[in-house]
């Protein structure tokens, strides 16, 4: 006869995980702290091997199940470790570098009472500039504050909540790569769970970094997102070419796609004067996705 679970303990589980996070952690866990929803549990998972972290948390948020792994742990490895310890009935995820308003988890869990099991909430943006600007359009152009309720194809791990239901059918994210909250997203929608956008639920997100580090973010992202499709597809050198000869229209298409999300939600004066740098940034993931594609082709078979 095979064991029933416990029983949840609490009715969410908010998973961070942390890798040198010390300057930024503070202002989530104060986001944290001034929920109007209070029945969750916050779990940090943290790979970087020093004290700051830990220390911040415990001083600012004590009762924090805090996990200190012994190994560096990609992002979406740390949320897997998380939801291992997570005794939620929902599985909330933001990141360190997020700082949630104070209605974020009420308006998840809202979304979800109304029957969607994978809710996705909107970014918004903290310290504006120019540069800034233009990251958060490359990243979250699809997930803004004024945009309107509705379906999206994926769920960024920044702002979303997974029933137990969904999270037990899809499985958990795959752990090598950046881009996993993009198959998981996929896989969900393959299942019947197809993220829903509530715009309400909002976090804000920390950019730093130059220009420069962020090309080379992008690049080294648009080649990680073509490796694991194509290894989670397994794709042929046919389809590998395929890609090739399409990825010269990404950048353009790309900042189309940006432009028309902007405008929908209120952002086509910061989508207009950061253009540019997004045009960059596209081309330099269009790059990544090319040199993936080209070893594919060389290779004969996609490197899981």
């Amino acid at each position: 006869m095979a064991l029933r679970p416990d029983p949840p303990v609490t009715r969410a589980s908010v998973v961070v995980p942390a890798y040198h996070s010390d300057a930024t952690i503070g202002g989530m866990l104060d986001g944290l702290r001034g929920q109007t929803f209070v029945d969750f549990e916050l779990i940090v998972v943290n790979s970087s091997q020093e004290g700051r972290t830990e220390r911040i948390v415990r001083e600012k948020l004590p009762e924090t199940r805090f996990e200190q792994s012994p190994e560096r742990l990609l992002p979406h490895g740390a949320r897997n470790r998380g939801v291992e310890l997570a005794r939620g009935s929902l599985l909330a995820f933001t990141d360190p570098d997020c700082v949630p308003e104070p209605a974020w988890l009420e308006r998840m869990l809202a979304a979800s009472d109304r029957g969607h099991q994978v809710v996705v909430g909107a970014m918004g943006l903290l310290d504006e500039s120019r540069y800034t600007r233009a990251v958060h359009l490359c990243k979250f152009a699809h997930w803004l504050p004024g945009a309107g309720e509705g379906h999206r194809a994926i769920a960024p791990t920044a702002n979303a909540l997974y029933t137990r239901d969904a999270w037990d059918a899809i499985g958990p994210f795959r752990a090598d790569s950046f881009s996993s909250d993009t198959l998981h997203s996929w896989s969900a929608s393959r299942l019947g769970f197809r993220p829903w956008f509530e715009p309400t639920a909002i976090v804000s997100h920390h950019h730093d970094g130059t220009m420069r580090s962020f090309l080379r973010e992008r690049d080294l992202r648009g080649e990680d997102f073509a490796r694991i499709r194509a290894s989670e597809g397994g794709h042929s050198r046919g389809w590998a070419a395929a890609r090739l000869v399409t990825v010269p229209a990404v950048p353009l298409v790309e900042l189309v796609r940006i432009g028309v999300s902007a405008g929908r939600a209120g952002w086509g004066r910061p989508f207009a004067t950061t253009a540019p740098l997004q045009l960059a940034a596209n081309t330099a993931w269009a790059i990544g996705e090319a040199r993936a594609y080209a070893r594919l082709l060389r290779d004969g078979r996609a490197a899981r």
